[in-house]
């Protein structure tokens, strides 16, 4: 590892590029496109979820490197669409052998070090749905050590007199699922496909979590090969499972070699789950889909609160009638659940497409006892006699005297019930895979227009836009410009870092000492 300068980065998200030309799906305002993929097969530092004088919290990954984008762990997620045909171009920056596949699309073959393969292909029109591109030589140790990312392939249209869905040729029930968004009394508000404009809500919303462990012990010692030779796989796989835990996990030379970093898209804490590009941000009636994929050696059980996951997809497998749903749920999809398990990559369920259909959570008290998204249910008062919904009267809660801090937008958690894996360094709790899923408005109540904390100085909210405290508005950025609830997330997929976090608190992760080698 002492053989090259290193990039080095800290806070961000998971960056995405759009391929090709094909792309009536595309709402241009979210996603930069590119004519052609270009990638470097490197190797780089990340700085991870904390850092201090004596631990810099540092990790050693081999990472795809695209041309169009900063370095990051992980690779950027691709998007294209069905039919098109791809340009790629992959240089091999390592000393060892690696390669790119996407199986089923892709597969570049062996690329030697220092080599470059040039290719194209076709995305097959039977290949709808979330993909991993990785590297499946020597596996699992390349993948795992960081050359893994998500590949999304969109339909060119949707079914003949049928909305949108992410599928060619979806299920019966997969497809009344999204029929009934925007259209059935119990989701009022808009089908996937929709956009509008007066709240800046983008059409086709859809969230990567690519989930992944990474031990900074074991990683270093993959990167000290010499050119040439290979690190033994039965060897990784061991030290990464099985070493002894131990509690010196801040110092490298006592450490265990087991996982100290439980991943989503790269990062972990507080940056995973205060991360616009990651952790849903929607209103009530702005439906989005959910891709997730293990890429690591770990199990991962994710679990939500506020809404159900209707589990659309397992393992590319289209659920519902003809086709089984995960063996694990016992029936025919799309099944609502709270809680999923996702397998690492290559074992049964390590890939699912979720629908997140954002309707009015369950918990909120109503005329039935249920919660159906906005539907026709009234909401009951409380004691104060006020409408629980919109919730006016957490709106108006003010915490922390001396800054007068609104309590909104509202936030409920999505974690791992894998104990271990939220932690970080053996023991840092809720510096893992922790995310969530926020409510900033919703589009089926009328609201009005709103400054940041009633502050007159700061520009007003799209409508139908909860009021908000000033320090997730300025995680949104929505502290210098409403527009930026579109367009700084765009910058954000383009950059791979928050427009908004420069220059705030988010991007705490700054330079640390070299890496010790």
């Amino acid at each position: 590892m002492e053989r090259r300068d290193f990039l080095k980065f800290g806070a961000g998200g998971l960056a995405a590029l759009v391929v090709g030309s094909k792309m009536p799906w595309m709402d241009n305002r979210a996603y930069a496109a590119v004519p052609a993929l270009e990638f470097t097969i490197t190797d780089t530092i990340k700085e991870m979820v904390t850092h201090n004088a004596i631990n810099t919290a540092e990790c050693y990954f081999w990472i795809y490197k695209e041309t169009n984008l900063p370095a990051d762990y992980p690779a950027p997620t691709i998007l294209a669409t069905a039919g098109e045909v791809i340009n790629i171009r992959i240089i091999n920056a390592l000393e060892q052998p690696h390669n790119f596949v996407i199986p089923g699309i892709f597969n570049s073959g062996i690329i030697a070090a220092g080599a470059t393969v040039e290719a194209a292909f076709t995305v097959p029109l039977n290949r709808t749905g979330t993909h991993l591109y990785f590297d499946n030589l020597n596996r699992p140790v390349n993948r795992v050590m960081g050359l893994h990312g998500a590949f999304i392939v969109m339909p060119a249209a949707p079914v003949a007199g049928q909305k949108w869905t992410p599928y060619r040729t979806p299920t019966p029930q997969v497809q009344q699922l999204f029929n009934d968004l925007g259209s059935a009394a119990h989701w009022p508000g808009l089908a996937w496909e929709d956009a509008s404009p007066d709240t800046l809500t983008p059409s086709f919303r859809q969230y990567v979590w690519l989930l992944s462990q990474a031990s900074p012990t074991l990683f270093r010692d993959v990167g000290r090969v010499p050119a040439g030779e290979i690190f033994p796989a039965a060897d990784f796989v061991q030290r990464f499972r099985r070493d002894q835990f131990s509690r010196n996990s801040h110092d490298l030379a006592q450490t265990s070699d087991i996982p100290q970093y439980f991943t989503g898209c790269g990062q972990s804490g507080h940056f995973m789950h205060n991360n616009p590009v990651i952790v849903p941000m929607a209103r009530v009636g702005e439906p989005i889909v959910l891709r997730v994929l293990n890429a690591g050696l770990m199990s991962h059980s994710m679990h939500i609160h506020a809404n159900h996951f209707y589990i659309i997809s397992v393992d590319g497998i289209v659920q519902g009638d003809p086709n089984p749903a995960d063996p694990m749920l016992k029936g025919p999809g799309p099944i609502w659940v709270d809680t999923f398990t996702a397998n690492p990559w290559g074992a049964a369920s390590s890939k699912y497409d979720l629908l997140m259909p954002y309707m009015r959570p369950p918990d909120v008290p109503n005329s039935r006892g249920i919660g159906r998204g906005g539907s026709g249910d009234a909401a009951l008062n409380s004691l104060a006699g006020q409408p629980v919904w919109p919730p006016v009267e957490e709106f108006d809660v003010r915490m922390f005297n001396t800054i007068d801090q609104r309590q909104s937008p509202l936030c409920y958690p999505a974690h791992d019930h894998s104990e271990p894996s939220q932690s970080a360094q053996g023991g840092n709790y809720n510096c893992g895979v922790i995310g969530g899923q926020y409510f900033i408005g919703d589009l089926n109540i009328s609201l009005p227009r709103v400054n940041i904390n009633d502050d007159p100085a700061m520009p007003l909210l799209p409508p139908q836009t909860f009021p908000m405290d000033e320090d997730f508005a300025m995680m949104l950025g929505l502290d210098q410009d409403p527009q930026i609830l579109v367009y700084g997330i765009d910058e954000a997929r383009r950059n791979g870092i928050m427009e908004a976090s420069k220059d705030s608190a988010l991007e705490s992760q700054a330079d640390r000492p070299p890496f010790p080698v």
